[in-house]
């Protein structure tokens, strides 16, 4: 327990002294809630059930994003609320690639090699880097979500709920990224495995248009994503929803985080992880999503 405590808090304490955290990760996202929520219609007021029935959902304003309320009194979703939990969920997966560039440099000064010469250790560390992705995304989100409440007014329901969607999120995403950090050589490896999972999330999972304008065909395969399922329940709560509106996609963000740390293991125990290419320690490791 002690070795898996100091590996969480070694990940965290390198990520807080990275640039690339607040910068990127957190003022950025907030940047883009702000254009974008002024681009398509500003403030997070609210409409009621009743409001949205007198028009059909194709002529709704531009600024209110169409969705199927839960229940009698349920709001409709505007730009800006919207666009919040969109960034939210897209920045998160940055967070994650940028610690897994920590398991190339385990690999480059030796240290995953002796981690890796007894089970125990093995599961440890796949444990350690799991939990820190976890809390270093729910840390992230949580940044987020609280300064665009108190910049931009956006309420997000029931701050219990709000925070196991970030924990259950942030065990999908790390679990997914887990396994490409173990499977990367080098740090360049790394950031070619960023690229098209935060775009092709972020593009699938509604971060980067309406998800309701996706066809049939991809609106299925968004409900499949870890970013479709935090979406739906992010969408939810600011329809007022509660823990019984979201459980089922709580439950599939948990079984994809289990399901991909099962598979890191199996990387792990397996001897299936190339080894790293010989580079300098001083190279540094920073996540190129463009």
């Amino acid at each position: 327990m002690n070795r898996l405590i100091r590996l969480m808090l070694l990940d965290i304490k390198l990520l807080a002294k990275s640039k690339v955290f607040y910068l990127k990760l957190i003022l950025l996202p907030l940047a883009l809630i702000l254009i974008l929520g002024s681009m398509f219609g500003g403030s997070a007021s609210e409409r009621t059930e009743a409001e949205s029935a007198t028009q059909p959902i194709a002529a709704s304003a531009p600024s209110d994003v169409p969705i199927v309320t839960l229940h009698s009194g349920s709001t409709a979703v505007q730009a800006l609320p919207y666009e919040a939990a969109a960034m939210t969920v897209l920045f998160s997966i940055l967070t994650a690639f940028e610690l897994a560039h920590g398991i190339i440099r385990d690999k480059q000064n030796h240290t995953f090699a002796r981690i890796r010469s007894t089970p125990t250790s093995g599961y440890i560390y796949a444990l350690g880097k799991l939990a820190s992705m976890t809390l270093a995304i729910v840390v992230q989100m949580l940044v987020v979500i609280i300064a665009s409440r108190l910049i931009f007014g956006v309420r997000w329901g029931n701050w219990a709920d709000v925070l196991l969607i970030a924990c259950m999120y942030g065990l999908a995403i790390g679990g997914i990224v887990l396994c490409f950090g173990l499977a990367a050589r080098d740090h360049t490896q790394i950031s070619s495995f960023a690229t098209p999972i935060l775009y092709g999330f972020g593009f699938l999972g509604g971060s980067f248009i309406d998800k309701y304008s996706l066809p049939s065909g991809l609106q299925t395969l968004q409900q499949l994503l870890p970013n479709g399922k935090a979406m739906n329940a992010f969408l939810a709560m600011f329809q007022g929803g509660t823990l019984a509106d979201i459980y089922k996609d709580l439950l599939i963000l948990a079984a994809i985080g289990l399901i991909f740390f099962l598979a890191a293991l199996w990387l792990m125990n397996g001897r299936r992880i190339p080894h790293a290419n010989p580079v300098s320690h001083r190279q540094a490791a920073e996540v190129d999503a463009e």
